[in-house]
């Protein structure tokens, strides 16, 4: 049991280590960087086989996004070409996961954050692809129980919605 646990927190602690990692720590994040823009274009990256198999699926995925977005009152765009804003704001969904050695328990990293283009006060040069606003977490899983991660999407999904009509409020 002792070397279970030890092996889940090495798995968490690499998880968060490489989230960490890729995060544009420089861009101030949260729901101030939604107020203004009109909709978003929603991408989901393609998933790992074992995720696939389990019946987690891109595409489910991005339809369940989709879906809670509407219904919260936001445009979804199909593409950047459709979005009027120059920001091109995008709600970005991605998994990663990793199987402890010999058990069937998942260590799943969850992120859910908008990107968007922004404007460096600076050099007044576009800063493309800035993370504005994120919601993230490492849960661990049963093989059977992968499909329950669309919960935590959706729960993130919610909070961006939350957000969104928060700045629209004011």
């Amino acid at each position: 049991m002792t070397r279970c646990a030890g092996a889940i927190g090495a798995l968490v602690a690499a998880a968060l280590l490489a989230q960490g990692a890729s995060a544009q720590m420089f861009v101030p994040t949260g729901r101030d960087t939604l107020r203004g823009l009109p909709g978003v274009e929603v991408v989901v990256e393609p998933l790992q086989p074992a995720l696939e198999r389990s019946g987690l699926t891109q595409a489910g995925i991005r339809a369940d996004v989709v879906e809670r977005l509407r219904g919260g009152g936001i445009v979804v765009y199909g593409s950047q070409q459709e979005n009027p804003s120059p920001a091109k704001p995008f709600l970005y969904v991605h998994l990663n996961a990793l199987r402890l050695p010999e058990q069937d328990l998942y260590a799943v990293a969850v992120q859910v954050h908008l990107r968007q283009t922004l404007q460096s006060p600076a050099t007044a040069s576009n800063i493309v692809n800035a993370m504005t606003w994120d919601a993230h977490n490492v849960v661990g899983v049963t093989g059977a129980d992968l499909p329950l991660v669309r919960d935590e999407i959706r729960e993130y999904v919610d909070r961006f919605i939350a957000d969104w009509k928060a700045v629209r409020e004011r």
